[in-house]
């Protein structure tokens, strides 16, 4: 009983974490959001 358990949350667990880094990646990759500042790439930039 407890290996069923285990695969079940084991898989919902793996499938979360993929969703998740999915998430992440496609934030990266999308330069057109509300944060773009134009190319600085987070450098701090002295004036």
């Amino acid at each position: 009983m407890i290996r069923v358990t285990m695969a079940i949350y084991t898989f919902v667990r793996l499938d979360s974490q993929r969703s998740a880094f999915d998430r992440v990646g496609d934030a990266l990759r999308d330069g057109d959001g509300p944060d773009d500042d134009g190319g600085a790439g987070g450098a701090l930039v002295a004036v």
